[in-house]
């Protein structure tokens, strides 16, 4: 006898939950937002049935590095996303807070288009009601940005301790945006105003996280020759706030360094064979994406080792957003070495001063063999740290699941299918404590995505950026098609995560 219960009923698909398990075939039932039933031969009279035959049923990914903050507001379709299968993004990263301030937005506009027209809110209740009412097409759960409370305390960008009443202000942002929902506190040290803050600092901020559970997560301080003391202090950051820890894309940068990813991992491996609770994020390419201005300030185009953000020669440094000039982007530094008659850095340093310091690029510097190694380590949790900015942006916003699956899994068995989707799904949400999301089970919410193993691959290169994946047809979201046969459908049933929240 059939039901009349369900809303949707996906036939066919090889369902993989999320876990690390083998996929198996199944039908999978959904009523409302929630996913109600997992068998086979679901019979059901419901509206809506998808022949999934052929395809791969995995939990919406998560994305546990985006810098999606203020586009989830500003451009709410989020099509960089949510066309590559990304039904939640954890918003915050780098030290970059979107609390609803002056100085929130003087700091994230680094990272955002510059000319963007934001609502006003306050703090980071504000924010996540804010998401609630615009509705993107996914989920955003946030963390609180080091930046952003230490430039609102101290009243701008300072190279200098904060005073007491200063901290004091620090640690009330801090705890209005744990208490708010956030799932932690982010810190950018290799960034301003946060390169200035010191380790003491820092772990005064994060006992607030620590007593709310939340985690502490961080683009360290040195990505270069300093790699593995910036392992460490993180670590020890993590453990003195009583929070767990989360390195914000994990890698060296600068030939030089190469094959010192061995080294920290080992230091991940003894801290939680210690029982902390320490993991790292990643995304699969040999180039980083920043701003132009970090990378001189850091001296990665100056004599010796590169700094703390490693060495990349200027012909390795593509530009990727110039405000007020498109018809420079695409273009790499080496030609205005060249049009210019100067050094790379006094190069940069003319762009920034003539353009805009607003300008974003992306910078080769990594090694295939170190992204690899982090990738097949059990530590390692995906994100795209995606800034889809500009027309040349880095190509991870909008391919990196896809290349994950395609690349990195069929074509080249750095990590089993299983442990990809277990990468991008269950071990997000187990970290970030991201309720009823991250599995197919029955009582979890329906974020879905579907995906043909075979087929599956990204199509966004450094000189086309901006192009959705093939092989990735459809991705629901709270039970409502965001994708549907490729094309975007429209919707908007994401919603404001908070920690814990059910």
């Amino acid at each position: 006898m059939k039901n009349k219960l369900l809303d949707l009923v996906i036939k066919g698909a090889r369902v993989m939950d999320g876990t690390g398990s083998v996929g198996v075939v199944r039908d999978v039932g959904i009523k409302g937002d929630r996913i109600v039933d997992i068998r086979p031969g679901i019979e059901d009279e419901s509206s809506e049935k998808l022949d999934a035959s052929g395809l791969t049923l995995a939990p919406g990914f998560i994305d546990v590095h985006s810098h999606d903050d203020f586009h989830v507001l500003i451009e709410p379709e989020v099509r960089h996303n949510i066309l590559q299968g990304i039904t939640t993004v954890i918003v915050g990263n780098c030290g970059f807070g979107a609390a609803g301030s002056e100085a929130g937005k003087a700091q994230m506009r680094a990272i955002n288009e510059p000319s963007a027209v934001l609502p006003d809110w306050a703090r980071y209740a504000g924010y996540l009601e804010e998401v609630d009412k615009t509705s993107p097409v996914l989920n955003v759960a946030a963390l609180v940005g080091h930046h952003t409370a230490r430039r609102q305390a101290m009243g701008g960008v300072e190279n200098r301790p904060p005073t007491e009443k200063e901290l004091n202000d620090m640690l009330a942002s801090v705890e209005e945006g744990m208490a708010a929902g956030a799932v932690g506190m982010s810190t950018g040290l290799v960034y301003e105003p946060g390169r200035y803050a010191t380790t003491e600092e820092v772990i005064a901020l994060a006992r607030v996280v620590g007593r709310h559970g939340g985690l502490y997560v961080s683009h360290m301080r040195n990505e270069g020759s300093g790699l593995l003391d910036s392992v460490r202090e993180t670590i020890h950051i993590g453990d003195a706030g009583g929070c767990g820890v989360e390195i914000s894309h994990h890698k060296v940068n600068g030939e030089a360094n190469w094959g010192m990813v061995v080294q920290s991992l080992e230091l991940i491996e003894k801290a939680i064979a210690e029982g902390k609770n320490v993991t790292a994020d990643q995304y699969p390419y040999t180039a980083r994406s920043t701003m132009l201005f970090a990378l001189v300030q850091n001296g990665t185009f100056s004599s010796g080792e590169g700094g703390a953000m490693g060495k990349s020669a200027p012909s390795d440094v593509l530009l990727a957003s110039v405000p007020g000039r498109p018809e420079y982007e695409g273009r790499d530094l080496q030609s205005f070495v060249e049009e210019f008659d100067l050094p790379g850095e006094e190069a940069a340093n003319k762009l920034l001063s003539d353009i805009s310091h607003d300008i974003l690029v992306a910078a080769f510097g990594m090694g295939e063999g170190d992204v690899r190694m982090v990738m097949a380590h059990s530590s390692t949790m995906i994100g795209t740290d995606g800034l889809d900015r500009g027309s040349k942006p880095h190509p991870r916003a909008w391919g990196t699941y896809p290349r994950i699956l395609g690349k990195y899994v069929r074509d080249e068995g750095v990590i089993s299918l299983e442990n990809a989707v277990y990468k991008m799904t269950h071990m997000p949400a187990t970290k970030f404590a991201i309720a009823d999301r991250g599995l197919v089970k029955t009582g979890c919410y329906a974020d879905l995505v579907l995906f043909d193993p075979d087929t599956v691959l990204d199509s966004a290169t450094y000189e086309n950026p901006r192009v959705g994946p093939v092989g990735m047809p459809h991705v629901i979201v709270n039970g409502e098609f965001a994708v549907r046969d490729g094309k975007h459908m429209g919707s908007r049933t994401g919603r404001a995560l908070r920690r814990g929240q059910k």
